[in-house]
C-alpha cells in the first residue's frame, strides 16, 4: 500500500472494510485506490433444512477448528447452565488437545469429533437444535452461518464481526455481548419450541438473501466493472 502495488482492495465483510480503509489511506492517500466488498455465493442444497424437529432430547452444538482461540473459556460453564425441559445432549465438531487445553475436559453428555471425517457436517446439523458458539475469534464472513440457516439450526453467537451484518437479534439468532447472554438464549430456544421453529424458518430465508445467487452476481459485476476500469 505505502509503494503504491495495489490498486483495489476486495472484502467479504462491509464493517471490516469500513475498518481498514481510514488505516490503510493513512498509508497512502492516492484516490484512485479502490475500496469493495462481494457477496460470496453458498449452495445450500448440501445442507437440508429440517423445520420441526421431534425429538426427546435438546441439541446444542459447536462447529469449528480445533484451534483453542475458536472456543471460549467459558464454554462449558455455558453449556452447563443452560437449562431444558428435556435431556441436553451437546456436540463439539472440531476438537482436539489444544481445544481441550482451552475449555478443559467436556462432561460426559457432549460428544467431541475431531472432524468432519467423524462427524460429517450434515449429521452435526441434523443433531443441533441450536449452535451454541461462543469463541474468542472475530469472525470475518462465517460460512457456518450459511450451513446452520439452511439446515435450520438456531445460532447464538458473540455480537461482533461478520455476526452482527449476518443475524438480525431475535429474528435470525441471537447475539450475544456475556455469558449471561449465551446462557439466556439457549434457555429460551429450548423452552420455546415455536419460537425457535420461527426463528429458523426466518433465518433460512435470511441465509439464501445474504448468499443466494443473484446477490453474489450483482456484486461480482460490480467487482469485474470496476477492474475493467483500473489503469493497465
Amino acid at each position: 500500500m505505502q509503494r503504491g502495488d495495489i490498486a483495489l482492495f476486495l472484502y467479504q465483510n462491509e464493517n471490516v472494510k469500513t475498518n481498514l480503509m481510514p488505516r490503510l489511506k493513512a498509508l497512502n492517500d492516492d484516490a484512485n485506490i479502490r475500496f469493495m466488498s462481494f457477496r460470496p455465493y453458498f449452495d445450500d442444497a448440501a445442507f437440508p433444512f429440517m423445520g420441526k424437529r421431534l425429538s426427546d432430547w435438546f441439541g446444542a452444538g459447536h462447529i469449528s477448528r480445533q484451534e483453542d482461540d475458536k472456543f471460549s473459556k467459558d464454554i462449558l460453564k455455558i453449556y452447563e447452565y443452560f437449562s431444558s425441559p428435556i435431556e441436553k445432549r451437546g456436540f463439539f465438531l472440531g476438537f482436539d488437545a489444544r481445544s481441550q487445553a482451552k475449555t478443559g475436559e467436556p462432561p460426559a453428555w457432549i460428544e467431541t469429533y475431531h472432524d468432519h471425517n467423524d462427524l460429517s457436517q450434515q449429521e452435526f446439523y441434523h443433531r443441533c437444535h441450536i449452535i451454541l458458539q461462543p469463541t474468542d475469534t472475530i469472525e470475518n464472513w462465517p460460512r457456518i452461518g450459511f450451513e446452520a440457516m439452511a439446515s435450520g439450526s438456531v445460532l447464538i453467537v458473540d455480537k461482533r464481526g461478520g455476526w452482527e451484518q449476518m443475524i438480525e437479534h431475535g429474528k435470525t439468532g441471537w447475539l450475544c455481548e456475556n455469558t449471561g447472554d449465551f446462557i439466556a438464549y439457549a434457555s429460551k430456544m429450548a423452552w420455546e419450541p415455536h419460537l425457535r421453529e420461527d426463528i429458523a424458518a426466518a433465518a433460512r430465508e435470511r441465509g439464501r438473501k445474504l448468499g443466494g445467487m443473484e446477490a453474489s452476481l450483482e456484486s461480482w459485476e460490480e467487482v469485474f466493472y470496476s477492474l475493467d476500469q483500473l489503469p493497465e
